[in-house]
Parts: structure tokens; sequence; C-alpha cells
């Protein structure tokens, strides 16, 4: 955990030692007898990492519907918007995603 600061690169060894340790239950369950410090970092690393990926996946999810939204209302969406929706924070796509409703063009909705 120390050597490694970049996050993806830490849960790839997390997989790989995962992998060919090929630990049995007992073995696990020795493992976090002997190891209680570190596996309960690996165990918050791997949950913190999981719900950034899922936060992250979500995310993405509202651009697309938005951007779907937007092209079902406005015609084609250019490019320069198309990576505004794509870049934006959730806040910003749900705000976007309520102007839709009453906007009468593309620039009302991103103001």
């Amino acid at each position: 955990m120390e050597r490694e600061p970049a996050p993806e690169r830490r849960l790839k060894y997390l997989d790989f030692i995962d992998i060919y340790a090929d630990l049995d239950e007992n073995e696990r369950i020795i493992y976090r007898q002997r190891y209680p410090e570190e596996d309960r970092a690996v165990t918050r690393f791997a949950e913190r990492f999981v719900e950034q990926g899922l936060q992250q996946g979500v995310r993405q999810g509202e651009a697309e519907m938005l951007l779907r939204l937007l092209g079902r209302r406005f015609g084609e969406v250019p490019d320069e918007v198309r990576q505004r929706v794509e870049t934006a924070d959730a806040e910003t796509l749900l705000q976007w995603s309520e102007r839709l409703l009453t906007a009468r063009s593309l620039e009302d909705v991103l103001h």
C-alpha cells in the first residue's frame, strides 16, 4: 500500500495477490488473525475503490441520459456541449436535467 500510490494499480496488485495466493477459507482466517492491520487497510481501500467506481458509473449514466434527452429535444448535440456534459459533476448534471423540462434552447439548459 505504501509503495504504490496509484489506486488503480493497487487494486490490480490486490487482485493479483488474491488470485495467485489462492488462500482457502482457513488460510484467510489465519491471515486476518496474523495481519489484522493490513487486512483492515486492504478492505477499506477495496471498499473505497468500489464506491468510487460506482459513483463514477452512475455519473456517466446520468450524463449519457442527459445527452440522449438533449438530442431528442434539440437535435444533434454539438461536440463542445457533449464534452461539457461528459465532464460535469453530479450536481451540475442534475441542475441541467431539471432545466431541460422548461428550456426553449440548448443554451437555456446549460446557462
